[in-house]
């Protein structure tokens, strides 16, 4: 085996992205103990890399760049599109690349053993239609292409966050409830993403009427800071002493800790799925103008997809009125019956 004393991993872009990127760690290290694994990433994604152990340092262009040009890898793990990022690879000492790159005329381009990712991309060879209807004939998960490309392990999701902050979250749960934690929203980049607020209020008030092996539901919003007033608005609409605001002010790592404290967690293709999967909370999902196929729940989730013709076209404006209560409520009580529980 080849053996490896440093290797940078560039991965700067969505904080989702980053968490599921980050399942590759573990696969890496085994394959090359004791090396030593770089991370180069946005300053806002740095707290959900920072208690992991497998990474010996987390750099950020605006931070420590420089301490990354003092030093030699065997190895880069290229994964990011945007050029301005790409770009610091003419300023590192490198012997070997994974990944995406800049010609000397500054056009991206990625290697061989990238090419079934990139293809799919921004970046792709075939350009952006072709790169579309490849992500739509996808059937591979996002951490099977990843292993397959550095021809690694990738046998579960893994996060880690601080013990303390897991407990303090963990106990503004009601311990008789059976929680239910639900990102209805998706940011504003992404409004097709979102749960339509009607279909929202709806399914909460039928959560409300479950009781799952012997528990009352409680059902807890998650968000950010742009679902503040989507979460206003719902709890206008639901009167119910079980419905939960967990706030939109949480930083990263309190987000994770309260979605650990979960019981599950239904999600729109956002931050909060990733961070129920890499915690391994059971989760549903649903997608409209992006790939259901691509998220891989190892096994904890279940997905409701579009039915539309622009299903997965990453269109923003892409149809989701498919996605409804009635479809997440029945595929949620078929998801918690296999489990062996009680409805």
């Amino acid at each position: 085996m080849k053996t490896m004393k440093r290797i940078l991993i560039i991965k700067h872009g969505a904080l989702g992205d980053v968490i599921r990127t980050s399942y590759i760690l573990k696969g890496i290290y085994e394959k090359y103990p004791g090396v030593r694994i770089y991370w180069l990433t946005a300053l806002d994604a740095v707290d959900l890399l920072r208690y992991n152990p497998y990474i010996f340092q987390i750099v950020t262009p605006k931070d420590n760049l420089s301490s990354l040009q003092e030093l030699s890898f065997d190895l880069v793990i290229s994964l990011d599109e945007e050029i301005e990022i790409l770009s610091v690879l003419s300023k590192l000492t490198y012997k070997n690349i994974i990944g995406a790159g800049l010609t000397k005329d500054n056009q991206p381009v990625y290697t061989d053993e990238s090419a079934e990712w990139f293809d799919m991309g921004l970046i792709s060879r075939f350009g952006k239609k072709r790169a579309d209807e490849l992500k739509k004939e996808n059937t591979r998960e996002h951490n099977q292409i990843m292993a397959a490309m550095l021809d690694i392990k990738i046998e579960e999701p893994l996060f880690f966050n601080s013990p303390i902050l897991e407990k303090e979250k963990s106990l503004i749960f009601p311990k008789d409830y059976f929680n239910i934690g639900l990102n209805s929203g998706a940011g504003s980049r992404w409004m097709s993403k979102q749960l339509d607020i009607r279909e929202t209020i709806n399914l909460i008030k039928g959560m409300l009427d479950l009781e799952i092996s012997g528990k009352k539901t409680g059902m807890h919003l998650l968000g950010g800071m742009e679902e503040n007033e989507r979460n206003r608005k719902i709890i206008d609409n639901v009167s119910s002493d079980r419905l939960f605001d967990t706030g939109t002010e949480n930083t990263l790592l309190e987000f994770a800790a309260i979605i650990k404290s979960c019981d599950y967690v239904i999600s729109s293709d956002s931050l909060a799925l990733h961070l129920a999967i890499s915690q391994k909370i059971r989760n549903l999902s649903f997608y409209a103008p992006t790939s259901a196929q691509e998220i891989g729940t190892f096994g904890s989730g279940v997905k409701v997809a579009s039915l539309s013709d622009d299903y997965c076209t990453y269109r923003k404006d892409a149809d989701n009125s498919t996605i409804t209560s009635e479809r997440i409520l029945q595929t949620f009580r078929e998801h918690l019956k296999s489990g062996g529980m009680v409805l």
